[in-house]
């Protein structure tokens, strides 16, 4: 079936109208990946609503210790906020790593957490900040974690008539990090990555949330170093043992595939890599 029309709304609400009542409509943003998969005959729509001209998802609002991130906003974006050079690190270490400067300028938040691709790159980095979606309909206005959402994925997605219209991040003093291993460095798709959040503090480590990308379906939490970490100092992060568990999880995770051996290995360079990150955007020094 050929495409119909491609609408360009000029408020939120007339988007919300407009993939309510339109049938079999998507909606477009970066269109990084919408565009090559219709294109591939992969996905098919009659209409598609562009909402790539709201002004008001492509802000980076600073609100009540919270920050609130347009779904439109693109990586560009984040690299050029002064936010992200200071507070939520690790999304500046991944717009950093983020496809070429043409891909940047296009590809948006909003785009790379409703594609759910595995390797999305900015899901683990939301996931580790413990960010919640603002879901948005006709219907209702939804507040799902992050976490939730990948977690319980069939009962949380965003439904065909849903825009997903920002992101909430608490503003913690958490220091953060991100680290990819692709093929091709900053111009390739990942093909595993770690994003690691947590407070330093009296020399004491509280808070962490490490997620890993790219290792089976959806990113996700590794809570047992999680709970060990708790109140150990940063030498702790490093310990064999705890490389072991991100080993073990690789493992367990991706068993029966090819690419177990490479990654259950590459894994630990990649996760230590992450956590340096971390501690570098914290201005702490390790050696």
């Amino acid at each position: 079936m050929e495409l119909q029309a491609v609408i360009q709304p000029v408020s939120l609400k007339e988007a919300k109208e407009l993939i309510h009542t339109l049938p079999n409509s998507r909606i477009l943003a970066g269109g990084t990946d919408l565009i090559i998969d219709l294109n591939k005959k992969k996905l098919y729509a009659d209409y598609l609503v562009d909402i790539s001209k709201l002004e008001e998802l492509r802000k980076i609002k600073d609100f009540n210790h919270h920050i609130i991130v347009g779904s439109m906003v693109t990586f560009t974006d984040i690299l050029e906020s002064q936010i992200f050079e200071e507070r939520f690190t690790c999304l500046r270490d991944c717009a950093e790593m983020m496809g070429s400067p043409q891909i940047r300028n296009m590809a948006t938040i909003g785009g790379n957490i409703v594609n759910s691709a595995a390797a999305a790159d900015i899901v683990p980095c939301l996931m580790s900040l413990d960010a919640v979606f603002i879901i948005e309909s006709v219907r209702e206005r939804r507040l799902v974690r992050c976490d939730d959402y990948f977690k319980k994925y069939d009962k949380y997605r965003i439904q065909s008539d849903e825009i997903l219209v920002g992101i909430i991040l608490s503003d913690k003093e958490n220091i953060s990090g991100f680290y990819k291993l692709g093929k091709r460095n900053s111009l390739s798709i990942a093909r595993l990555s770690a994003s690691v959040s947590f407070e330093y503090e009296n020399n004491k480590i509280h808070d962490l949330k490490l997620v890993l990308g790219a290792v089976g379906r959806f990113p996700f939490r590794v809570y047992e170093i999680e709970y060990l970490s708790r109140n150990k100092d940063i030498n702790y992060l490093f310990k064999k043992e705890i490389l072991a568990i991100v080993e073990e999880k690789v493992r367990e995770s991706i068993k029966n595939r090819s690419t177990m051996p490479f990654k259950k290995e590459a894994v630990k360079g990649v996760y230590t890599e992450a956590v340096r990150k971390a501690l570098s955007r914290g201005g702490i020094i390790y050696e």
